[in-house]
């Protein structure tokens, strides 16, 4: 399915990249982000590219900091779908709350939350990860992309977080983080999250109009559109396949099943078991309509189930059990599937066909209850 705001999204941070003197033609080839190959990608394999992508222009350039450095926001009628999600917003606190309701939508790799109490808003932050650990510069850049566009959007420079917070170790001089966001920056809790007081947000955005959001929501329609022709295409496809007893990948998922207990599944050491090339193994499990990134989470997911129905052992055993480094990914990985907790599920173990999220059209595993069309969204309220 062609996704533009992947493309969108790739060429914003290959064009701030490139503006800082780095090779991006020679690492999209090496990264295999050339916009031929990624469009196809799924939601996971994506976000592993840019991962990928991250690290090696970080190791390239030397600079920890470049993921702050390269954030440099455009003008909000450059900056493609987003941007006019944000002119079509009366104010700063409108303008969170649109982009954290509508990012499901129009982008593939960034997954967030709001919580307002109290006075204050917190945004978290969610990049998730397939094979590749997903690293700092990619949050940097993230944060700070979104702070200093809604900064030139509002007019105002001095709009500044209460709070920081980074989901890892702290570095050695925090003073560019604390210059960057203009607060205090925490490291190493629990999630990744940026909270405002109220008051800051009700700054008008000065580039609103009603152009914009009229063009924005005629986008966001037709998008939604074609997520329902795909989903209507893909559906009918699907009851007409025939479906052998023993597929590929129920073979490699049968593999998979014995390899978690050991670690994260690499693919060239599943692909070399099966005693093929790694580019077959892809080849093979897509004639399936999936891929080896979606296989390991839906082999996690079932496995999960079955664990915490029976109830035989203890979240932590069943965190390594599964495969996970610790047991807070495996609670985050719970709430991505089944929007509760292990230890909710456990308590209200529900049918596999109702405790399964979905995979919408985008190649994005939905949160169990999310919208998934734009009159849903319209309708949603983020907790």
């Amino acid at each position: 399915m062609t996704y533009s705001s992947a493309i969108d999204l790739v060429r914003g941070i290959k064009a701030r990249l490139a503006a800082r003197g780095l090779d991006m033609d020679a690492f999209s080839r090496q990264t295999g982000l050339e916009e031929s190959e990624c469009m196809a990608d799924d939601a996971l394999t994506l976000s592993d590219k840019l991962s990928h992508l991250w690290d090696l222009v970080t190791q390239a350039s030397g600079d920890p900091l470049l993921g702050l450095k390269a954030a440099q926001p455009q003008p909000l009628d450059k900056s493609g779908l987003m941007g006019h999600i944000m002119r079509a917003s009366p104010d700063v606190k409108t303008a969170i709350e649109n982009l954290v309701r509508y990012t499901p939508l129009v982008s593939p790799t960034v997954h967030s939350t709001i919580e307002q109490a109290g006075g204050t808003t917190r945004v978290c932050l969610h990049l998730p990860g397939g094979q590749r650990r997903v690293p700092q510069q990619h949050y940097d850049f993230v944060w700070c992309l979104v702070l200093r566009t809604l900064r030139g959007a509002a007019g105002r420079e001095d709009l500044k977080p209460l709070l920081v917070n980074y989901a890892y170790p702290a570095p050695a001089d925090v003073k560019p983080y604390i210059e960057a966001f203009g607060c205090e920056v925490r490291f190493g809790t629990a999630v990744n999250a940026m909270e405002f007081a109220d008051a800051a947000l009700e700054t008008p955005i000065a580039a609103g109009n009603t152009m914009a959001a009229d063009w924005a929501l005629r986008m966001l329609a037709d998008l939604a559109q074609a997520q329902r022709n795909w989903t209507v295409r893909m559906l009918a496809k699907l009851e007409n396949a025939p479906q052998p007893e023993h597929s590929f990948s129920k073979r490699v998922q049968a593999l998979l099943t014995s390899m978690l207990a050991q670690g994260e599944p690499l693919r060239e050491e599943v692909a070399k078991r099966l005693m093929m090339s790694e580019r077959t193994l892809q080849r093979r499990l897509a004639e399936e309509g999936t891929n080896f990134t979606q296989l390991v989470d839906d082999t996690r997911r079932e496995m999960a189930y079955q664990y915490l129905k029976k109830g035989d052992l203890s979240l932590k055993k069943l965190s390594f059990q599964l495969g996970f480094s610790d047991p807070s990914a495996f609670c985050r990985a719970c709430r991505r599937w089944f929007g509760r907790s292990p230890k909710e599920v456990q308590q209200r173990p529900a049918a596999p066909e109702i405790m399964m999220p979905r995979t919408n059209p985008l190649g994005q595993m939905m949160p169990f209850g999310r919208p998934d069309t734009l009159e849903q969204l319209a309708q949603f309220k983020p907790n």
